[in-house]
């Protein structure tokens, strides 16, 4: 049986039974797979399972400007925020006060990542892509990686989204649109016409230029956690491989790669493990045509990959057995 058993929205007329696949949610539960699971919208809301809370807020309310939360609790009380405010569109004005992890205070920069444990991390207002229909930032989001948070492996909470402010997509539209789009992309809301989206005018995210190469990678890299994994997938709209997402990583940096993990291992000047910063590519599962997967290293033992089919862009560790016993080497593809 699934940890996670039910979501209920809490409000002054008693529990109310929430739909799972309503859309345009202030905060949303989702699978290891991007499904929508639970969506909560305005007022209060806790959401119940076995041993304690994956989510609860005591107030939540949307308008035109943005959305705002007080009170959120995700993890049992391990992850608490006074107050989480994200605009309808971009970070201006966006703002997560008071918050806390395991009672330590946290300073909730944009693009902040904390670990809470084997695989399992909160990112704060996340300029990133997430799952379902529109864009915006994220407040926060939280990614189990075990069942040590309660939730179920891969599983997904989403609180603050800014597209719930914008207004919704006509309903035979809805079918046709992509059901992951880059936050930041411009004109998503717009009713055009169209039975698709015009991709040439997406904009996505500013490439940042501040940093070394590496930490720019990096950066860049983590916009894109829960994209998911595609086979032979090499852009954020339709989901990345393993090598895709390297490759689609670098490019904006004007670094190019082969789109080929055996080919990109030797791109570049060859790192050895106690050597690893931010950026570096390092490689796994050795064959007689080299490395057959690749993840890019962020920092602290840890790296941001595309795993396999069913799975999404992720963060993971390189102490997990899988990976150290498979660790075949590391690329600094921007030089030394």
């Amino acid at each position: 049986m699934k940890r996670l058993l039910f979501l209920a929205l809490v409000a002054s007329t008693g529990a109310l039974a929430l739909a799972p696949h309503a859309l345009g949610g202030i905060a949303e539960l989702r699978d290891a797979r991007g499904h929508l699971i639970a969506a909560a919208g305005e007022g209060a809301y806790a959401s119940s399972q076995d041993g304690g809370w994956a989510l609860r807020f005591d107030a939540a309310s949307r308008s035109a400007r943005g959305v705002s939360l007080t009170g959120v609790t995700l993890a049992g009380g391990m992850v608490y925020a006074e107050r989480i405010f994200v605009p309808a569109h971009g970070l201006r004005g966006a703002r997560v006060t008071g918050l806390t992890v395991n009672g330590k205070a946290i300073a909730a920069r944009p693009n902040t990542l904390v670990p809470l444990g084997p695989g399992s991390y909160l990112v704060v207002l996340q300029e990133a892509v997430v799952p379902g229909e529109g864009s915006g930032v994220v407040g926060l989001r939280l990614v189990a990686g075990d069942t040590s948070l309660g939730l179920d492996p891969g599983s997904q909470l989403l609180v603050g989204l800014a597209r719930a402010a914008l207004p919704p997509v006509r309903e035979h539209h809805r079918a046709t649109r992509l059901s992951w789009l880059a936050l930041g992309v411009s004109g998503h809301g717009a009713d055009t016409g169209s039975a698709d989206l015009a991709l040439a005018g997406m904009q996505f995210l500013d490439t940042p230029t501040d940093g070394s190469v590496g930490s720019q990678a990096v950066r860049i890299a983590m916009q894109f956690l829960g994209i998911p994994y595609v086979w032979a997938g090499a852009d954020p709209v339709t989901g990345f491989d393993c090598s895709g997402l390297t490759m689609y990583v670098y490019s904006q940096l004007g670094i190019q790669l082969t789109h080929y993990t055996g080919s990109q291992f030797y791109e570049g000047v060859r790192v050895p493990p106690s050597a690893l910063r931010p950026g570096d590519l390092v490689f796994f599962h050795p064959s007689s045509r080299g490395p057959q997967h690749e993840g890019m290293y962020i920092g602290g033992g840890r790296f941001i990959q595309a795993p396999h089919t069913g799975d999404v862009v992720k963060i993971s560790s390189l102490s997990d057995p899988g990976y150290a016993f498979g660790f075949v080497g590391a690329v600094r593809p921007f030089g030394a």
